[in-house]
Formats: C-alpha cells, sequence, structure tokens
C-alpha cells in the first residue's frame, strides 16, 4: 500500500477513535455522572481500617463544578485525538524530519518522563499504605482528578508521537506497529475518565473498563516499541538485540511485581521509565545509528 493510501487509513483511524470518544463521552458521561472521590484533611488523619471503611462509605464529589467545564474538557480532548492523524502526517509521511518536529517529539518525551515520575511520588495519604508498594496512578486520581488526566495525555502524546519519530528516524514504516500504538495512546483517554473509585466498585462495568483500557495503553504502547525492535534485531545488530532482551526483562520483571507485590504508581512506572530512556537514546543521540565502515567509505568517496 502506497503512503499516500496509509495516510488515508491512519487519517480514518483517528477520525473514528475521536468521534466514538466523543460521542461516549456526550451521550455517556454527563458532567455530572461518575464523581470522584476527594478525601478531606479529617480523613486523611484517620488510621488505615477507618480510613478505608470511610473510603467505600464517602459521599462523591463532582470533578466538574459545572456543565461547561466538562464540555470545554470534552472538546479539547477529542481535538486532541484528531490532531494525532496529524502527528502522523507530519512525523512519519513529511518531506523531512525538521528540527521543529524534533525539538517538539523531545520536548513532550522530557515533559512525559519528568510528570509521570513527580506524579508517581504523590501521596494519597500515607495511611493508605506505602507509596512504592500501595498506592497507584489511578488512587492518586481520586486525590489529583485533574493531575491524573494529565498524566494520561502526556503519557499518551510523549510515547506516540516519539515512537512514530523512532520509526521515521529509521526508516520503517511498519503498519502493525503504528496501528498497535494508535489503539494504545487512544486507550488511556478512556481510563483517565473512569477512574477506580474504591473496593466497592471492584467487578462492576466502570472499574473492568478502566483497568482494561489502562492494559491496552500499557501492552500496545510496548508493543509498538517492540515491533520495531524485533524489526532491527533481524539485522542482528548487537545493541538492539540488547535493548530488546533489557526492554521485554523490564516488562516481564513488572509481571512478577504486580502478582508478587501488587500494583502501585512505582511499580506501573517501571516500564515507562525504561520506554521514555529508549526512545531518547534511539531518537536523540547517535548511540544506535550505524556507522559506515571505513572500506565502504573510501570506495564511495574514489
Amino acid at each position: 500500500m502506497t503512503d499516500s493510501k496509509m495516510k488515508k487509513v491512519y487519517t480514518w483511524l483517528w477520525g473514528i477513535i475521536a468521534a466514538v470518544y466523543g460521542l461516549w463521552m456526550a451521550l455517556f458521561m454527563s458532567w455530572d455522572q461518575y464523581p470522584y472521590i476527594i478525601p478531606t484533611d479529617a480523613d486523611m488523619q484517620l488510621p488505615a481500617e477507618a480510613f478505608v471503611a470511610k473510603f467505600d462509605g464517602m459521599l462523591y464529589e463532582p470533578l466538574y463544578p459545572n456543565a461547561l467545564v466538562f464540555w470545554l474538557w470534552v472538546v479539547a480532548s477529542t481535538v486532541l485525538l484528531v490532531c494525532y492523524a496529524l502527528f502522523i502526517r507530519k512525523i512519519l509521511f513529511g518531506k523531512e524530519i525538521t528540527k521543529l518536529t524534533t525539538v517538539f517529539c523531545m520536548v513532550n518525551l522530557l515533559a512525559g518522563f519528568a510528570f509521570i515520575t513527580w506524579y508517581g511520588f504523590l501521596s494519597f495519604p500515607e495511611q493508605f499504605g506505602n507509596i512504592l508498594t500501595d498506592v497507584t496512578a489511578s488512587m492518586l486520581g481520586l486525590r489529583y482528578p485533574w493531575y491524573f488526566k494529565a498524566w494520561g495525555v502526556l503519557a499518551s502524546l510523549s510515547i506516540f508521537t516519539n515512537t512514530i519519530y523512532m520509526y521515521r528516524k529509521n526508516n520503517y514504516k511498519g503498519k502493525a506497529g503504528v496501528i498497535v500504538t494508535s489503539l494504545g495512546c487512544a486507550a488511556i483517554f478512556v481510563t483517565i475518565n473512569v477512574p477506580s473509585a474504591g473496593l466497592d466498585l471492584v467487578m462492576t462495568a466502570r472499574c473492568l473498563s478502566h483497568w482494561a483500557t489502562a492494559l491496552i495503553f500499557a501492552f500496545l504502547g510496548a508493543a509498538g516499541v517492540i515491533i520495531f525492535l524485533f524489526h532491527k534485531c533481524r539485522e542482528k545488530d548487537k545493541k538492539y538485540i540488547i535493548a530488546t532482551v533489557i526492554f521485554i526483562a523490564v516488562l516481564l520483571l513488572m509481571l512478577v511485581l504486580l502478582v508478587t507485590v501488587g500494583k502501585s504508581a512505582f511499580i506501573e512506572n517501571l516500564p515507562m521509565w525504561v520506554a521514555y530512556a529508549l526512545l531518547f537514546i534511539i531518537n536523540f543521540t547517535s548511540f544506535f545509528d550505524k556507522k559506515e565502515k571505513k572500506g565502504i567509505k573510501e570506495t564511495v568517496n574514489a
């Protein structure tokens, strides 16, 4: 399939994603539906057992103070999803990689890394559990709902733009990689709009949709990187082979920790940190760049 046809395919893909998301938000997520639980300062001083007991029985407070705020968020987030198709056209199919494109991708990569790291170490609250082993990104969202939305948006934007930048820099246009990365980075927009909200909501449609889309983001986002790494491994590049082994090992380590230790923002961030580091090294350094052999270079010059 030609580049022109693929651009249309990706445009339609993101157009459908944005339309479905916008309709879902408009028809099913009314501004006073799915409120967030926000503990008071007094609640945060309770012993762990008392806090958990009250946590599930608290009155919910709406995130959006009025309908206008809700609709502004719906419009802004839907427009952002539409922009993903433009990112593909500019980064993956543009005539050349411009300095502006490079700076844009580098800045949102660094911003994403900085924000998810800062967000992952917020306290919610200390009485609820150990921040390194018990407090998840979603639980933080119950106390810091707009930070949680920013976490999802920045994680999605930074991973997506830098994955396709990595493809372009290496002249790789794998359709499967672009599609799975697109679906993964779109899924997180559901996660941040349907946060986990207490132990009484486990195994409900709300909780399952939250967990499912979070897992889709994690695994499909990683899949977009892994597909590229496997492509480079076929070229028997030792550096890429080592990078692939390390990246997969970290993903497996995260799964082991989730089973043995439990979920937490720190554990959730492990593969993200490695992905950010890998994308930065591939995209903005010459570490993985192939060097011309001296004999070949001299032959070309002759």
